[in-house]
């Protein structure tokens, strides 16, 4: 059984929209008029990571035994490795993909095991993966799964992924399984709080969303644009979402945090700066992220900025903790 276009989109989490061209189905995680955003704002490389298939999962129950896919895909991030991950009844039991740039057509076939299970792919959050011939067994069952919460991820590279090997263990996806959350994540890589972004909601309304930005404007720009763009971001979400708890994440830990920048202060102390520009905004909790991730390079892809996967693994629990400790 070739899984069409609407059963495709059926257990597709994750995306705001689904197209399809010459048989293949591409997964898009940003609604077109805010893709259209950033190259109308003149950011190609953005638009480009905006097809990234970060935090984009297929999720059902079935009977079949085996799934099999044809994947290709190439721009969508600056790292060139992608990887998939399959988890049955919880538990991940496949890891695939490839180390290379760009990829144009692949096959892979999946052992999901007998009997009725719980299945989730998750697809690479560094390049843009797209799909082809998604096939059960014929016969087979096929049901969506849906979780409990609705949520939505913004922020930057962190958010975006970088540099985890296992897509389903960026902080994003690890905190929404925590949270029983279908996650969409429009994380992107080097972005800012650019409110110019939010210029429609998303098909499906969230109840929960984060918000991570920060660490690139303290390193990027003066401190007065980020005293005008960071609460302006934050009034624009809870206009386009009023009923959803917006929990605002300060920057963590950066090995270089105490390094001079046109912001004007050290890094932690950007926390302080989002409390007093953004408390009074309704629905909104600022959430501080500086101890989210220990202060050791180890758990630093890269030593001082992008977490690994152990690192995520634990922005993902304190995270969860501090919204679920929050007032």
């Amino acid at each position: 059984m070739i899984l069409n276009k609407e059963q495709l989109t059926s257990i597709a989490r994750g995306v705001a929209r689904v197209e399809e061209e010459n048989g293949w189905f591409r997964l898009l995680r940003f609604t077109e008029a805010q893709a259209q955003a950033y190259l109308e704002a003149g950011k190609p490389d953005f638009y480009n990571k905006t097809f990234a298939t970060s935090g984009v999962r297929l999720a059902f129950r079935t009977s079949s035994r085996t799934i099999s896919m044809q994947y290709r895909f190439d721009k969508g991030s600056s790292r060139t490795y992608a990887w998939f991950d399959v988890y049955v009844n919880g538990a991940m039991t496949t890891h695939f993909g490839s180390e290379g740039s760009s990829v144009r057509r692949c096959s892979a076939t999946v052992n999901l095991g007998d009997g009725e299970k719980d299945v989730e792919i998750y697809l690479p959050w560094s390049r843009n993966a797209e799909l082809s011939e998604v096939t059960l067994e014929d016969g087979a069952t096929l049901t969506p799964i849906r979780h409990k919460h609705k949520m939505i991820c913004f922020g930057d590279s962190i958010t975006h992924g970088y540099d985890a090997i296992y897509p389903s263990l960026t902080y994003a996806s690890g905190v929404a399984r925590l949270l029983d959350a279908d996650m969409t994540d429009k994380g992107i890589g080097g972005d800012r709080f650019c409110p110019y972004m939010l210029r429609d909601a998303d098909p499906e309304t969230p109840d929960v969303i984060t918000v991570a930005y920060g660490t690139n404007d303290w390193s990027g720009d003066p401190l007065e644009k980020f005293k005008e763009n960071c609460p302006a971001f934050l009034r624009r979400l809870h206009e386009l979402y009023p009923n959803a708890r917006i929990f605002a994440v300060s920057p963590i830990w950066r090995g270089d945090g105490e390094k001079k920048t046109a912001f004007g202060v050290p890094a932690e102390k950007v926390h302080d700066l989002m409390v007093e520009l953004c408390g009074e905004i309704p629905n909104v909790t600022v959430l501080r992220g500086w101890n989210l991730v220990p202060h050791r390079a180890a758990f630093y892809s890269d030593f001082f900025l992008h977490p690994n996967d152990l690192g995520f693994a634990l922005y993902a629990q304190n995270l969860y903790r501090a919204i679920m400790n929050a007032d």
